[in-house]
């Protein structure tokens, strides 16, 4: 068994802190290590240094072999260029010369867990599952009707005695009234984004859901590793279309019945917004204010300060974000939150690309 952690996100949502030059996955945000660290940290539990492959983008490969000195520096690989999920555990499979008959776990390196135990106790049981040729993920059990996450609506066991069912279908994110109908009506599980399957297996979905892709990665595989090597790797990429995991080859293994769902219990989060750190770092601390860096406050609630040495005080405020940096302030509303991203554009072109 080994793991593919696929750093290659550029978390915009967390702007101002997330940009292009120092992503989400390289930052402490829930913590003293770097949620990336955090990551490569809960596999230690389950595997070797040298079973542990972290892929990201070639601009963010030195920072990654620096924030991860335990891992060999071969198994931090660079990727050419951003492809989305399918296409970056595809390459990772190759670019590692597993064997077909191992057991892979794929999942972002930029998610929060709170209970590690959890998470680790259902990724033995995905593997186990991998194992049966099931290509498997982990649905988180929902804390309320979030919008922000793709929904999985759980089909039927797989067994007795065991929470592993197949998946019906996968819902993409939905809205406010739907999300509260899909807890009301009871089946559902947010989607983790967190896989396991078989080298062949996910290889065979490959050639049936993705053969264009299919094809990219023999060809990859096929070259010698000799200098400028990169140059042909990135032409081969260059014309392979961005496919996500969930969209390329999930979703219609689930049709296929091939696609089994374990439920994971473990105050889960994506970290996809400021919100949503601030909603993690609460149900850890109890507290509903975070504050980090040099903060004051008096009587505010429902409030995220994310400073650093200039003092930031607050007063009386209810439901806001706040991020200073050095070169840039962010105020916002915490229910506006995932309007982060669409603004990005705007700043880029009223007050210039270096603020990206």
């Amino acid at each position: 068994m080994f793991a593919i952690v696929m750093a290659g996100g550029s978390g915009t949502r967390l702007w101002p802190l997330s940009r292009r030059g120092s992503p989400k996955q390289l930052l402490a945000l829930t913590g003293e290590t770097s949620l990336l660290q955090q990551t490569v940290a809960r596999l230690g539990n389950l595997l070797p240094p040298h079973d542990i492959y972290v892929i990201t983008s070639q601009a963010h490969a030195r920072a990654t072999q620096e924030q991860l000195p335990q891992l060999p520096p071969d198994n931090v690989l660079g990727e050419p260029l951003a492809r989305s999920t399918a296409v970056a555990a595809g390459l990772a499979t190759v670019l590692a010369r597993r064997e077909s008959d191992e057991v892979a776990l794929v999942m972002p390196a930029d998610h929060f867990v709170a209970d590690e135990g959890a998470l680790v106790s259902a990724l033995q049981e995905a593997a186990r599952t991998a194992e049966r040729g099931y290509l498997v993920t982990l649905g988180v059990v929902p804390a309320h009707a979030a919008t922000g996450y793709g929904y999985i609506k759980v089909g039927a066991r797989l067994g007795k005695g065991v929470p592993t069912a197949l998946v019906e279908r996968f819902v993409e994110k939905p809205t406010a009234a739907a999300a509260a109908a899909m807890l009301a009506e009871g089946g559902y599980l947010w989607n983790a984004g967190i896989f396991a399957w078989r080298v062949y297996a996910y290889r065979q979905a490959l050639e049936r859901f993705q053969p264009e892709l299919a094809a990219a990665l023999d060809k990859i595989a096929a070259l010698h590793r000799t200098p400028g090597w990169m140059s042909d790797l990135r032409s081969i990429m260059e014309p392979v279309a961005a496919i996500s995991i969930d969209v390329g080859i999930a979703e219609p293994a689930a049709a296929d019945g091939r696609m089994a769902v374990v439920p994971l219990d473990a105050g889960w989060s994506d970290i996809g917004s400021w919100s949503a750190l601030l909603e993690a770092l609460s149900a850890r601390t109890g507290a509903t204010l975070v504050a980090s860096g040099q903060h004051l406050d008096r009587g505010s609630e429902r409030v995220l300060v994310h400073g650093g040495d200039r003092l930031v005080v607050t007063v009386g405020l209810r439901d806001v974000i706040i991020v200073d940096t050095p070169d840039a302030l962010l105020v916002c509303a915490l229910d506006r939150a995932e309007e982060i991203k669409p603004v990005l554009d705007e700043i880029a072109e009223k007050a210039g690309e270096r603020y990206l």
